[in-house]
C-alpha cells in the first residue's frame, strides 16, 4: 500500500477536469494552489492532504463531489483523522503576517490570492491551546471566521488564546453563514478590498474581569479548570454518548453514529476516544463530553459539570 504522500500524488494525478474546474471556478481557488496543495481526487471525493507540523502525512479531508446530491456530508476524514492545524509550513518558516480562517477551501482561496492562512481541520470552535504558541514570532495575526454564531464564537475563542490577533469584520454582503469563498467568489472582492479589511481589523477587546495571569484570581480560575478536566478524565466520551445514541466501531481509533443534533441519513457523527472528543461531518457540531451533554440536554456548563461528576 502506498504511503499517504504517494496517495496524495496518486490523487492528484487522477483529479478529474470536473473537479478542477470546481475548484477553480466555483470555490476560487487557482490552478497552481490546487497543484501546490495535491488537491486530488479518491474516485468519490474531493481529497485535500493534511500534514503534520513536521510535513509528514497526516489524514485526507474529504470533500464531497459537487454533483452529489445524495445529502452525504459536506466535509469527511479518513480514519485517525482529529483535529489538527492545516498549514503549519506557513508558520515554521516563520512569516510577517498569517490570517486564521475557518475551513480547509477558505484557506486555500486566500492562499490563491498571496494570503498565508491557516486553519483547523476540525471546525470553528476547534482552535487548540497549544497551537498558540507558535504564532508567538509572527508579528500580524489576523482572524477571519465565517459569519455565523459558531464562527463569531470561535473568532472569540482564538483572539483569547492570541489577545494581539485582529478580527476581521466580513462585510454585510456575504449574508448570514457567509465566509472568505462568498467574499471572493460569489460577492466578486478582490485582494486590495480584502488588504483593507485586514487593516480595519481590531483585536478583541479586553474583558474587565479577565484577571492577570499572576493573581490570585488567576490561579483559583486555573484550580477550576483543573477540576474539569480530572471530572472529565474520569469518564470515557463513548460511554457518556453511547447512553443517547448507539454507536458503531469503525476502527480502532473512532466510533460512529447517526447524528442527534440534526437529521442524518447517514452517520457523520464520530466520536474520538482517544482525544475525548466528538465531531459531525454534517452539522459541523463538536466538542468534548462536557459540550455533548450540554447541547443534547440543553445545560448550562455548571450544570453539564454536575452531571457528569454523578455518572
Amino acid at each position: 500500500m502506498p504511503d499517504g504522500l504517494s496517495l496524495a500524488r496518486e490523487y492528484h494525478r487522477n483529479l478529474l477536469g470536473r473537479i478542477r474546474e470546481y475548484l477553480r471556478v466555483q470555490r476560487g481557488i487557482a490552478e497552481t494552489v490546487i497543484d501546490l496543495y495535491l488537491l486530488g481526487w479518491n474516485g468519490s471525493r474531493i481529497a485535500i492532504p493534511i500534514l503534520d507540523r513536521n510535513g509528514e502525512f497526516a489524514f485526507f479531508k474529504l470533500a464531497r463531489d459537487p454533483d452529489d446530491n445524495t445529502g452525504s456530508p459536506k466535509m469527511l476524514a479518513t480514519p485517525g483523522a482529529h483535529a489538527a492545524l492545516y498549514g503549519w509550513e506557513r508558520i515554521v518558516v516563520g512569516r510577517e503576517q498569517i490570517i486564521i480562517c475557518e475551513g480547509e477551501f477558505d484557506r486555500l482561496v486566500l492562499e490563491s490570492r498571496g494570503f498565508a492562512a491557516v486553519t483547523s481541520t476540525g471546525g470553528a470552535l476547534t482552535f487548540r491551546p497549544e497551537w498558540a504558541e507558535a504564532f508567538r514570532d509572527i508579528p500580524n495575526i489576523f482572524i477571519c471566521f465565517d459569519n455565523d454564531d459558531a464562527g463569531h464564537e470561535g473568532a472569540e475563542r482564538v483572539a483569547q488564546l492570541i489577545p494581539r490577533a485582529r478580527i476581521v469584520q466580513l462585510p454585510e454582503e456575504v449574508g448570514e453563514g457567509g465566509d472568505v469563498t462568498d467574499y471572493f467568489v460569489r460577492v466578486g472582492k478582490n485582494g486590495e478590498e480584502f488588504r483593507e479589511l485586514l487593516e480595519a481589523a481590531q483585536p478583541l477587546p479586553q474583558r474587565e474581569t479577565t484577571p492577570p495571569r499572576n493573581s490570585g484570581t488567576y490561579r483559583a480560575v486555573s484550580a477550576i479548570d483543573d477540576e474539569v478536566d480530572r471530572v472529565k478524565s474520569l469518564v470515557a466520551i463513548e460511554d457518556v454518548i453511547a447512553r443517547y445514541i448507539p454507536l458503531r466501531r469503525s476502527s480502532q481509533n473512532y466510533l460512529v453514529a447517526r447524528c442527534p443534533f440534526h437529521e442524518d441519513r447517514n452517520p457523520s457523527f464520530v466520536v474520538y476516544p482517544q482525544t475525548q472528543s466528538f465531531y459531525c461531518f454534517g452539522c459541523r457540531e463538536h466538542g468534548d463530553v462536557l459540550s455533548f451533554l450540554m447541547r443534547i440536554e440543553r445545560l448550562t456548563f455548571p450544570e453539564a459539570l454536575k452531571a457528569l461528576r454523578e455518572i
